[in-house]
């Protein structure tokens, strides 16, 4: 009997344990509908009581905890709904609802990390695929508005698994490749298929797309389809980033580079001008002058070198010295341009070009220490095209060194037409140099 009595105790202490459990949680129930009522009334303090008691009685629903959180949201007590958000997730990583509302705060806090977190999130818990593809979206959209579409490539990548022939992500995807990967052929695979898609239903596509199109066309050096697409755009905005890509602007930034002896840019820029525009002359004469310079170039230094020999005017000679030191820096020959500066700065009469020139050369042995010091005695000087030409390698050798926030305020200037085009690249490159480095700290 003893025996039986004692076997008799955990049964009893059980169906305790579990029917005080259930009163508890139906007791919780309760106050849960309660805060309901409250909350569709309005009345969003003693649903705020209700819904506390509630959770009290049972932490772990995590349903409890998201309605406390949205009262609290509106309330406008944005603090403590997010931390009850937060509770929500604790309890269950799976409850979707809490992640969009986290999502919405932390892009209303500019959180944008935590932001395309949840959002992530979402993706992962919902089996839904229009709101897989819709919170995808909404993550690519937020990487592009704040400039971080370097990091876009493997929410597209999801996005395009779901949805492989959606017009808007394969142009993101186009966008995503002509300016990140600088893979131009998958950028006009998109493009096309997204085209094509959109003549089909409604007879032309939306003309960033042709834009972007022209744009891959373009890199890839096609440039009759290119012009075939940008003939699609009517829209002012758009029209006026085209001159970027036309001989006339190629060859402004070839003869700012010409200027400072960057001949092989220069170079490179005029022969992709040509297989842009055979007929644009320009683009020849400079060429021509480059390679007339190339020609017996050794016999051409002996000829000027006896010219300087021979003179017996100091005024003639320096000016002859002056165009054999132009000759040798255009074609690398920096030892003989040291040796023929130093005969110049020997005859006492100073010339502000051919001081860049010096400033060219030192720049050219790595000697950016002595280039920096002659370049900012030649940016206060009066004479415009050397002032310009100074200020434009000072930006070259900052870039060069890394120091971007000092470049922008070299090129940042007010330069005359023949710089200010290639002023405006150099700008581009500093601000994709710093993105880079941003995503390399991350």
């Amino acid at each position: 009997m003893r025996n039986y009595y004692f076997k008799f105790i955990p049964l009893v202490i059980l169906y305790f344990c579990a029917t005080t459990l259930t009163f508890a949680q139906n007791d919780a129930e309760d106050y849960y509908v309660k805060g309901e009522v409250f909350a569709e009334t309005g009345k969003y303090e003693q649903a705020i009581m209700s819904y506390e008691v509630a959770i009290a009685k049972d932490d772990q629903n995590p349903k409890y905890l998201y309605k406390l959180g949205m009262v609290y949201l509106k309330s406008n007590k944005i603090s403590e709904a997010e931390q009850t958000f937060l509770k929500t997730i604790e309890v269950d990583d799976n409850y979707i609802d809490a992640h969009l509302k986290l999502a919405l705060l932390y892009k209303e806090k500019k959180d944008y990390d935590n932001c395309i977190k949840h959002l992530d999130e979402a993706y992962r818990v919902t089996t839904n695929e229009d709101k897989q593809l819709a919170y995808k979206t909404r993550i690519i959209n937020i990487l592009e508005m704040k400039k971080r579409f370097d990091e876009a490539g493997p929410h597209i990548e999801d996005a395009k698994k779901i949805a492989p022939n959606n017009n808007y992500i394969l142009y993101m995807d186009a966008k995503y490749h002509n300016y990140i990967t600088k893979n131009y052929e998958l950028a006009k695979s998109s493009l096309q298929l997204a085209i094509a898609q959109m003549e089909e239903e409604k007879g032309k596509a939306h003309e960033h797309y042709y834009y972007e199109l022209g744009v891959a066309h373009h890199s890839l050096e096609d440039y009759q389809n290119a012009n075939i697409a940008f003939k699609e755009i009517r829209d002012d905005k758009l029209r006026s980033k085209l001159s970027a890509m036309t001989p006339e602007y190629l060859y402004q930034v070839a003869s700012a580079y010409y200027q400072i002896y960057n001949l092989d840019e220069a170079s490179s820029i005029l022969h992709s001008i040509i297989k842009m525009n055979d007929t644009f002359e320009p683009a020849y004469d400079l060429l021509i002058e480059l390679e007339e310079n190339k020609l017996n170039r050794s016999e051409v230094i002996k000829l000027l070198e006896h010219k300087v020999s021979i003179q017996k005017d100091n005024t003639e000679k320096v000016k002859i010295l002056a165009d054999l030191i132009d000759f040798e820096l255009k074609f690398g020959d920096f030892d003989n341009a040291f040796k023929h500066l130093e005969e110049f700065n020997q005859n006492g009469i100073p010339l502000p070009d051919v001081k860049f020139m010096q400033a060219r050369a030192y720049h050219a042995i790595n000697d950016n220490e002595k280039a920096m010091e002659l370049l900012e005695e030649l940016i206060n000087y009066n004479g415009p095209k050397v002032k310009y030409r100074s200020s434009f390698l000072k930006g070259m050798i900052l870039i060069k060194e890394k120091k971007y926030k000092e470049a922008k305020l070299a090129f940042n200037q007010p330069f005359p037409a023949e710089f200010s085009v290639a002023a405006k690249e150099q700008l581009k490159l500093i601000k994709q140099k710093e993105k880079d480095i941003l995503v390399q700290n991350k």
